[in-house]
Formats: structure tokens, C-alpha cells, sequence
């Protein structure tokens, strides 16, 4: 069967194992991105990985390992930096997030190669190896473990931070337990579609699951679902069409919101005209 006959080879399988564990993080973690308007911190996360990837290619060690404790420890600095009272949210992104980015490319330049860069900024899915996705597997682990534990918790910060404060919640413990699971999840999806086009793999199915449903359990059910089936077909159309497998799962991804919208769109429009044939009936 073709649809089948990709996956009759090793690196497509462990390309499939990659695309399932990148899609239910990046799933889970883009509704709370969503919902919270953590769109630029997202973007911005993602290219603090480079130094630490940089360091473990050149090392020889897995990719993701090092990817995410460079994202771990830019999330916990921007957590503190958050804390000063005279530095707004972007600003202590922008100064973490710049600075590592920038390490991570000096590194690069002058012990690396531009294939190296190449494979950190847009992912090579397909040279995958077993190591990667043991980390991965670890880093999903975890990101699946905060997301249940205090998913309630997360979800009001999101809507009513003064409320949650009043209930006795810390909602800057939350942004950074947020903010390193974040990290967490960016580093799953590292090695598959590589951090400039990450975000679309964070958000779209996210806003995508946000077009079809107003209930946040919902959209934390549909997200990852959505985002493991654009996976799955960027994978096949990569392989019969012969185009990079990353940059095509993004734009399924991107074209999964697109159809989501349009879907939402002509819901919405449905009440409408079911109204309007009753007016003329009555009239």
C-alpha cells in the first residue's frame, strides 16, 4: 500500500516516532501559549536552544540533550529576570533570548559548519537516530507530566491571574514552570522541524483546535491530535513529493488552521441564515 511503503524503512519509522512526540508537546504546551499570548516568547525560546545544541553536535552528543539544558536555563533566567519590577515581559525575553542565540551562532562559525546551523534552525527529521528520541521521550515525559499535574492551575493563571493570586496560586512560579516546559517541548520538535520553524507547529494546531472549540479541556484533547495528523501526512507528502519533510509538516500545520478557520467560519455564518429562512417564511 503506498501510504504504508514510507515506513517500511528505519529512518522514516523513527521520523514517525519524532513527529508523534513533537506533536502531543507542542500540542498540549501551544494551547497554554495560546491562550496565554505567549506567541513572541514562544518564537523567541526557541532560538535559545541553539547554543546548547551547538555545543552537543559539536560534542558528539545527542542534539536534544544539550538543546534542552540551553532552553531550560534561558526559561529559569527569564523567569528571573521577570521578577525585577523595572523589566516588562519582552525585554527580558529579547535580553536572554538574543544573547544565546548569539553564542550559540559564534560557536557554530568558528567550530562547526554551515550544514551544522543548517540542521539546528530547520530541523532534519529524517536523520533522526535512537538517542534523540530517548531524550525526547524523557522531555515529553515531563512536559505531559506538568500539563496534568497543573494543568487547572496553568488554565486560570491563563484567564485571571488577580484571581489566582487571591486563591492562594503563585502565578510567577507558574510562568516559569511554564516557561521550562515550554523549553521542554521546543526541544522535542528541535530535531524535527529545528527552531526557526517551530512555531508554527506550536501554534497552529493549538489555534486551530481554538477555531473548532471554545472549552479549553477540549482544545488540550484536539490540539495534540491535530498536530500528530499534520505530522504523519508532512511526512508522506515529503516522501512522495520529494520536499523537505520539516517545512512541509509546518505548512500542513499552517494549512490545518486555515481549514479550522474557514470550518468556524461557516458555523458561525449557519445560525445566520437558518434565522433568515424563518424570517421569510414568516413574512
Amino acid at each position: 500500500m503506498a501510504l504504508l511503503h514510507p515506513f517500511s524503512y528505519d529512518f522514516m519509522l523513527r521520523a514517525l516516532a519524532e513527529v508523534a512526540l513533537m506533536g502531543v508537546v507542542c500540542g498540549l504546551l501551544g494551547v497554554f501559549v495560546v491562550l496565554r499570548g505567549l506567541t513572541y516568547s514562544g518564537e523567541s525560546l526557541s532560538h535559545a536552544l541553539v547554543p546548547g545544541a551547538a555545543v552537543a553536535l559539536l560534542a558528539g552528543l545527542p542534539v536534544i540533550a544539550g538543546a534542552l539544558v540551553g532552553g531550560v536555563l534561558a526559561a529559569i533566567a527569564i523567569a528571573v529576570l521577570l521578577r525585577r519590577p523595572d523589566l516588562g515581559e519582552d525585554t527580558a525575553v529579547s535580553v536572554v533570548v538574543t544573547g544565546a542565540f548569539a553564542v550559540g551562532v559564534v560557536i557554530i562559525a568558528t567550530r562547526g559548519t554551515p550544514r551544522d546551523l543548517d540542521s539546528i534552525l530547520f530541523g532534519s527529521i529524517l536523520a533522526v537516530d535512537p538517542r534523540d528520541l530517548w531524550v525526547g521521550l524523557a522531555a515529553a515525559a515531563a512536559v505531559a507530566g506538568v500539563c496534568a499535574a497543573l494543568g487547572r492551575r496553568l488554565v486560570l493563571v491563563a484567564f485571571d491571574r488577580a484571581f489566582a493570586e487571591a486563591l492562594g496560586l503563585r502565578p510567577g512560579l507558574l510562568d516559569a514552570v511554564l516557561l521550562v516546559a515550554l523549553a521542554g517541548a521546543l526541544t522535542v520538535a528541535l530535531r524535527g522541524v529545528g527552531t526557526l520553524l517551530v512555531l508554527a507547529l506550536l501554534v497552529a494546531p493549538a489555534a486551530a483546535a481554538r477555531a473548532l472549540t471554545r472549552r479549553v479541556w477540549a482544545m488540550l484533547a484536539l490540539a495534540p491530535a491535530i498536530a500528530v495528523a499534520c505530522g504523519v501526512v508532512g511526512l508522506e507528502l515529503s516522501y512522495h513529493v520529494g520536499s523537505a519533510a520539516g517545512p512541509t509538516i509546518c505548512l500542513v500545520a499552517l494549512g490545518s488552521f486555515a481549514a479550522a478557520a474557514a470550518a468556524a467560519s461557516l458555523r458561525g455564518r449557519a445560525p445566520a441564515r437558518r434565522d433568515l429562512r424563518r424570517l421569510r417564511r414568516c413574512a
